[in-house]
């Protein structure tokens, strides 16, 4: 009965697309199986543990979940070459990865654009038009699986160590342009990036390939439930219509991740008065250390490279507060960043976005940065609220990312756009009423809940 209704659902969510019901139809077991379609990355390259990079990674998250990961991933493809992969032309071609052979229910487009030749094209018409070509043909790939029946799901491009400034801002270029599309997307810039468009020192084989460190970020900002939130038809998140907020008075709302978390970013809409905590953010600090490793691969010569380790050390939190009378953010060692931001009767959204590998996060007050902390933390909760009891404190548009999110994200997000791109919680908290001890409405792709505690005193206004 389960995949019956799983089927169902899939059926409903891609109703209007001409074969869609005879060929699932044909291939019932199809539905729970994803494909990797990608480039090297992808396919795993630079992961000197011969685990398959992030896609190894994912296998063993989404397995034990009922899930089938099966990669058809190239070395070297973009846009075009993975066009030509998509399905054979008569009999399969000997030792093609195609992809409609395999028969997913889901597909992972995975491509870089630094494979659609940005680096090398010389002036801004030549690099505008191989961006043009990249959007393109990440659509046409997208259309073309959702002809097929193939619900698809959407990498955004990553670093790369020989971008200048130039790449850099035509890769958070397109990646702003996928977050607008209506389709699923995962943030793999958010795990690696050095703050320029580099793979993060400690985190990297080559120029072009994270190791196995750089993998294990990426693989970090996968939401876990996302393909069962497709399974079952979640739609993408919306804003609600109209301005609607709840008011916190004692108490909080909680989360805690059901899968370990690296790259984050927490956020909220507040407004409230007089010095205090509001929202923190608990985990496990992180102890980094690099080395250099000598890898030796059967017919190649030996390669030398640098690898961070992350070890868990001592229990850690972070903060948002008011104190003396402006927003700041405490860091888990208790650096203590001060907006210019006054807490005031007016609305503000806080920020702060974390990229574990290279031990940094941001804090960001309507948009703006107002200082960066040197941190490494993986973090197992989130609390919206303040510790005392009395505290009362109007909220909305609580936002949490499995992946950090950098200047032009968080200033999207100041001016009513909605990231949905590694998006575990979005709860905007206009929920028709709310229940002690139970989740709050998530409209984000996921099955995480957002909880609002026991104790706790929530009320809606409209």
């Amino acid at each position: 009965m389960r995949r019956l209704s799983a089927l169902a659902l899939a059926a409903c969510v891609l109703a209007g697309i001409p074969g869609v019901l005879a060929r699932q139809a044909a291939q019932p077991a199809a539905i729970r199986r994803i494909a990797i379609f990608g480039s090297s990355v992808a396919n795993g390259t630079g992961d000197e543990s011969g685990q398959e990079g992030y896609a190894g990674l994912l296998r063993g998250l989404l397995e034990p979940r009922g899930w089938e990961i099966v990669n058809r991933s190239r070395g070297g493809d973009n846009t075009k070459l993975l066009m030509s992969r998509f399905a054979p032309n008569g009999e399969a071609e000997p030792g093609t990865r195609f992809l409609l052979p395999v028969h997913p229910g889901y597909v992972l487009i995975a491509l870089s654009l630094g494979n659609e030749g940005i680096r090398a094209a010389e002036g801004t018409a030549a690099k505008d038009a191989l961006f043009d070509q990249f959007t393109r043909g990440i659509k046409a790939l997208i259309d073309r699986s959702r002809s097929e029946g193939i619900v698809p799901v959407v990498t955004l491009c990553y670093a790369r160590n020989d971008f200048t400034d130039v790449e850099y801002r035509y890769t958070r270029r397109a990646n702003a342009a996928i977050n607008e599309w209506a389709v699923p997307s995962v943030n793999l810039l958010g795990a690696v990036d050095d703050g320029t468009g580099k793979w993060v020192n400690g985190f990297w084989w080559d120029s072009l390939h994270p190791n196995a460190a750089g993998h294990a970020e990426l693989a970090a900002t996968f939401v876990p439930s996302l393909f069962d939130a497709l399974e079952r038809g979640k739609p993408l998140p919306r804003r609600p219509e109209g301005v609607r907020f709840a008011r916190l008075a004692g108490g909080a709302l909680t989360f805690a991740p059901d899968a370990p978390m690296h790259p984050f970013a927490f956020g909220m809409t507040v407004r409230t008065t007089g010095d205090g905590t509001i929202a923190r953010v608990t985990g496990t600090a992180l102890a980094p250390t690099t080395s250099t490793k000598t890898v030796t691969r059967s017919g190649q010569p030996p390669v030398t490279i640098a690898s961070t380790i992350l070890t868990k050390s001592d229990p850690a939190a972070g903060a948002f507060g008011i104190r003396r009378g402006v927003w700041t953010y405490t860091s888990t060692g208790g650096e203590s960043i001060a907006s210019s931001v006054p807490a005031d009767a007016r609305w503000h959204q806080l920020l702060v976005s974390h990229y574990t590998a290279r031990g940094e996060s941001l804090f960001f007050v309507d948009g703006v940065l107002a200082g960066r902390a040197r941190e490494q933390f993986a973090p197992t909760g989130f609390v919206v609220g303040g510790p005392a009891p009395t505290r009362r404190m109007d909220v909305r548009d609580v936002l949490i990312y499995r992946s950090a999110l950098n200047a032009d994200e968080a200033a999207t997000l100041w001016k009513g756009g909605l990231l949905q791109a590694s998006l575990e919680v979005y709860s905007p908290l206009a929920d028709r009423q709310f229940v002690k001890g139970e989740p709050v409405e998530n409209r984000a792709q996921s099955l995480s809940e957002l909880k609002l505690e026991a104790g706790a005193a929530l009320s809606g206004v409209r």
